[in-house]
């Protein structure tokens, strides 16, 4: 009796199954995508990740299968054959199986190279980057869609040419896929510092520094925080600079490019939000080196610390995953009409909902919708009836501004991610120039605003097109004297709050305190300092009381009044120098008598 072939075994007949169901998988997730016009994501790795990978799989079963026959029928003693199957191309029927064998061969390579090759491309485009871990890249990936490099695939700048990034970045996402799968991943993701490759070899590639120079004017636009929303334009300009005396002036900002001079620096946390230490070699070989002056590193703490060449992206480092602060992104919607300015404090009620927490998106939702509705409502009764249509608009416009910038799955908000450029939502600039860092020659960090840009000019808005309008009026609100003129920008315009329009904002008082109707400066000098205490008396003068009969000549006032809310504490205030044993009252009333509680 003839023996039946070896792929003739339950195997191979199932590697045999696998590769034929995988094969005929492919070619229907295939025009499925094709009539979709790409369809879901998950097409993609089906198609061209997992599919190819069973179809290798069932050729191995199925060779392992006829390889395993061949041995148990040797070990049985009923086959004479050799292992291995002989093919002769003279005998007409093994020259037919053979031809079917070629074709399905050549069939099942051209499939594994097609799918291998777009399998690759897969891996390489912003799809399966951004929307295949659809809740642990959704904030990137909002971020990045509305960012200026939305037609730049992630892997030009994440990854860039070479085959050898390719391979660590392939390896690094094997780790990444198994922290999605068991959810191990950190929340928020943090940023790639460590790993993120030069900019040099990836951004450079586009952006040439050697060509970068001159300078560029900044027109943002900026509405107030009163009733009218009063619209105005912070005008200056950027002196963008250059790396190399050859194009220009070697100033500016780009003076930090690594062309001509180096700059060397060690920070102290993860996200290089602390600089202790700067190392600036200048074009003429002199280096300077300069330490934070507040730093509590000692010298060898210091010397540990991790150096890295400063390149773009230590200050660029936001480029496209961009979270707008709620103040900036409400501006730029007021200047594009999505938010009407004619709506009252409209401004001020769209900064203060964004700002609050909310546990979901849907919760922020409904949150943010009814506290602009409500404020109308409750305020402007007319306004609420009239305006329905551009107050539903705000709504909509403010919950967009939101979902692109907070995702509380993640714990993203628009202070997880600190943007370097500039410094007003953070430190950006002033991590190095706060006037604290110091060289051995007694030599400054400059603080210097000129240096990078002119000052801030607050005039009109005035469209793209027309001429800068001459300043109206001081460049910021408030006089910058005494302590406020050292505070740095990104502690009152913090990325994620609302910025402060009033003392009692920062220095935490009660608004509602009778003294606060004055004005901080009745009693505070514009240096910041608290004038002699005497001089209360100067607009107190009538007093009641002990106050008039001298009772407590010695005494500060502050001694019975809680300063900035000037009003008697309470009982408690008198037993701290009225008790039982000095016998100085018989009853609580008796308090009274000296002291008006209720003013």
């Amino acid at each position: 009796m003839k023996q039946k072939h070896l792929h003739h075994n339950p195997v191979s007949y199932a590697g045999g199954l696998i590769v034929a169901a995988s094969v005929t998988l492919i070619l229907l997730t295939v025009a499925f995508m094709l009539i979709l016009g790409g369809g879901s994501p998950y097409f993609g790795i089906v198609a061209f990740l997992l599919l190819p990978m069973f179809v290798v799989l069932g050729l191995l079963v199925f060779f392992y299968g006829m390889r395993r026959e061949s041995l148990r029928r040797r070990r049985l003693g009923t086959s004479e054959a050799p292992p291995y199957p002989r093919v002769d191309l003279n005998d007409p029927r093994q020259r037919r199986r053979f031809g079917r064998a070629a074709v399905a061969a050549v069939f099942l390579l051209i499939l594994l190279a097609v799918t291998g090759y777009h399998g690759f491309l897969f891996t390489e485009s912003v799809t399966f980057c951004g929307r295949i871990c659809h809740t642990v890249m959704e904030p990137e990936f909002t971020a990045y869609q509305a960012s200026p490099h939305a037609r730049v695939s992630c892997v030009e700048c994440h990854v860039g040419s070479g085959a050898d990034w390719y391979v660590k970045s392939k390896l690094s996402g094997v780790r990444q896929v198994f922290a999605v799968l068991f959810h191990t991943y950190e929340t928020p993701i943090p940023v790639p510092i460590k790993n993120l490759r030069p900019a040099r070899e990836t951004c450079e590639e586009c952006h040439w520094p050697q060509k970068f120079y001159g300078a560029q004017l900044i027109r943002n636009p900026h509405f107030r925080y009163d009733e009218a929303n009063t619209a105005e334009q912070i005008t200056f300009l950027v002196k963008t600079g250059g790396g190399s005396p050859k194009l220009g002036q070697n100033a500016g900002i780009h003076f930090h490019m690594i062309i001509e001079n180096q700059i060397t620096f060690a920070a102290a946390d993860a996200q290089q939000q602390v600089i202790p230490w700067v190392s600036v070699r200048h074009a003429d070989g002199t280096v300077l080196e300069y330490v934070a002056s507040d730093t509590n590193l000692a010298a060898d703490q210091l010397a540990k610390l991790p150096r890295r060449t400063m390149d773009c992206m230590d200050c660029h480092n936001r480029p496209t995953h961009v979270f707008l602060p709620p103040e900036g992104a409400v501006d730029t919607a007021m200047a594009s009409g999505l938010i009407s300015p004619a709506l009252p404090w409209i401004k001020k009620v769209a900064v203060d909902a964004l700002v609050r927490e909310y546990p979901d998106h849907k919760a922020a939702e409904r949150g943010i919708t009814e506290e602009i509705t409500s404020f109308y409502a409750a305020n402007y009764p007319s306004v609420a009836a009239a305006q329905q249509q551009h107050i539903a608009e705000a709504c909509e416009t403010v919950v967009a501004i939101y979902r692109r910038s907070v995702f509380p799955k993640m714990n993203v908000n628009w202070r997880s991610y600190a943007s370097n450029i500039g410094h007003r939502n953070w430190p950006g600039c002033f991590r190095c120039h706060d006037g604290q860092h110091v060289a051995a020659n007694g030599r400054v960090l400059t603080k210097d605003c000129a240096i990078c840009h002119t000052l801030p000019q607050r005039g009109p808005l005035a469209p793209i097109g027309a001429a800068v309008p001459e300043a109206t009026e001081a460049w910021h609100p408030m006089e910058l004297e005494g302590k406020h003129a050292t505070i740095l920008c990104n502690r009152c315009h913090a990325a994620g709050f609302r910025p402060p329009t009033e003392c009692a904002t920062c220095h935490r008082l009660d608004a509602a305190a009778p003294m606060m109707a004055s004005g901080c400066d009745t009693c505070h000098a514009r240096s910041g300092e608290v004038q002699p205490l005497a001089d209360c008396a100067s607009c107190h003068d009538t007093l009641s009381g002990l106050h008039r009969s001298g009772g407590h000549p010695d005494a500060a006032c502050t001694d019975c009044h809680q300063p900035h809310r000037w009003q008697v504490t309470g009982r408690d205030a008198c037993l701290a120098c009225h008790d039982d044993k000095a016998g100085h009252y018989q009853e609580e009333g008796d308090c009274a008598n000296c002291h008006d509680f209720t003013r």
